[in-house]
């Protein structure tokens, strides 16, 4: 059985090729398709343009570009938080949980969270031909970052929510640490290692990427980074001292400060909130007619398709004057947000231009895991003080204490994450977290453990099985 990385070495090595010489235009590869992996790292140039090609990989519209924020967002789709109204059918079945087996979207994810992930194998692999000491340390770092946040990805994807109790047998995704350059090499048959192992991976990957990555790197990942990426983690698996460690010291050393406004963040470039941007431009972004987070969330003559419709209870929930419930942050076809009106057709202002960059972790993120961190260790003076921080940066109503108490604290935190992050890509993962059903506006519980929540491996990849002895498992339901 031939695995998931490529199916052909032209296909791999084309692959490794083109980010290449995307990246430096002084490359000397030549035929293009039919350069050999095995060399085209032979050099410090070479691994220098290779890790650039990692953050260009990063924001492929399958990954970052779209579809590790979109997806998460039309999983949990209800009545009370948007609507898929687009045409594209992949979408609208992820949305329905009516997802496939064959699903183009799950296909697409997987096939380039790997293809990510052999990167940044070929990129370490190739380390010792770099004689700058500092530039191979902070090489691995990168590395090891993309491969730790994609291991992340993928097993809180297409495996269960982690659960200490189970997650020793629950199946997560196959693990390689091996770099694949040819066909004999991408028929090797792995397994799918389980959500235990998978976590413990990119737990691994980014703690060494902290070790190894600089306090400053441009618009690159960082030491800060690869902390705050590693507080996300933890807070996915309920370790909640652990995640608040990291977020606090995201908060208290990486120099960063929240922007003045939230609409800042995401109308300016690399800005003080910010940890991690995909880096965009007009020439060069995710936008197309088919992929693009602008394209499937703007309405606004000329960008934008509109497919997703934000609903006017999730809007409601925005204080009056909270500036995230607001026109431009929501916004209508007349400007203004009416969330009265009962069928105003609300879109989301976070990305309205296809050149954007788009912010994939910011500081905000840090001040809500280190409140749920004190909340949930009894600190409430903290929790409420981190709350209101980013309240008030909006112009809601500060809470009070009151909104803490035990009976109703983790969802007030809950829900103030979902005000905050919305439409990042958050809400699935922190309904999975905290044990939370979807529920629509009749009352209709959907399961947070229903299996439609889990995506599919892809068929393309399960019918490379041999019937006889199966080692890359379907998830239940598909």
């Amino acid at each position: 059985m031939k695995n998931f990385f490529s199916r052909s070495a032209t296909v791999l090595t084309l692959g490794l090729a083109l980010v290449l010489t995307s990246c430096d235009k002084q490359l000397d590869i030549d035929p293009l398709q039919s350069v050999d992996a095995g060399t085209a790292l032979n050099s410090e140039a070479n691994v220098t343009s290779a890790v650039v090609g990692l953050y260009a990989q990063l924001g492929n519209s399958n990954l970052y570009g779209t579809n590790l924020i979109l997806v998460p967002e039309l999983l949990a789709t209800v009545d009370t938080y948007i609507r898929f109204q687009g045409t594209f059918g992949n979408f609208r079945d992820i949305a329905n949980r009516n997802t496939r087996a064959e699903n183009s979207t799950a296909e697409t994810i997987w096939r380039e969270a790997y293809q990510a992930i052999n990167q940044t194998n070929l990129v370490i692999d190739a380390l010792p031909v770099v004689q700058n000491a500092a530039s191979k340390t902070r090489f691995e770092g990168e590395a090891r970052f993309v491969r730790g946040t994609m291991y992340f990805e993928l097993v809180r994807l297409y495996g269960k929510q982690y659960n200490a109790a189970t997650a020793a047998t629950d199946l997560g995704v196959p693990i390689s640490l091996v770099p694949v350059r040819t066909v004999e090499e991408a028929n090797r048959k792995i397994a799918r290692s389980t959500v235990a192992q998978v976590y413990a991976q990119a737990i691994d990957d980014l703690t060494k990427a902290i070790a190894l990555l600089p306090t400053t790197n441009g618009n690159r990942a960082t030491r800060f980074t690869a902390k705050a990426m590693l507080a996300r983690v933890y807070l996915q698996q309920n370790r909640f001292a652990e995640a608040g460690v990291q977020a606090d010291e995201v908060i208290k050393t990486s120099g960063k400060s929240l922007a003045p406004t939230l609409e800042a963040v995401f109308r300016g470039r690399n800005g003080s909130e910010t940890l991690l941007e995909i880096q965009q431009n007009d020439q060069n972004n995710a936008g197309t007619a088919n992929s693009g987070l602008a394209t499937h969330y703007a309405s606004l003559g000329g960008v934008g398709r509109g497919d997703v419709l934000v609903l006017p209870a999730f809007a409601a929930q925005y204080g009056p004057n909270d500036a995230r419930g607001k026109d431009p942050l929501l916004y209508n076809s007349t400007g203004a947000r009416r969330v009265s009106a009962p069928n105003v057709a609300l879109r989301t202002g976070k990305y309205t231009t296809f050149g954007q960059n788009i912010p994939v972790i910011r500081l905000a993120e840090m001040y809500l895991i280190r409140a749920e961190a004190a909340f949930r260790a009894g600190d409430l003076t903290t929790a409420l003080a981190d709350l209101n921080r980013i309240r008030t940066r909006s112009g809601a109503t500060p809470l009070t204490l009151a909104d803490l108490t035990p009976a109703n604290g983790l969802a007030t935190i809950l829900r103030e994450r979902q005000l905050e992050l919305a439409f990042e890509g958050f809400r699935i993962h922190d309904l999975k977290r905290t044990g939370t059903n979807l529920v629509t506006s009749n009352g209709t519980v959907i399961l947070i453990t229903d299996n439609r929540l889990v995506l599919p491996i892809p068929k393309r990849e399960t019918d490379l099985n041999d019937p006889a002895n199966p080692v890359l498992i379907q998830n239940p339901g598909y």
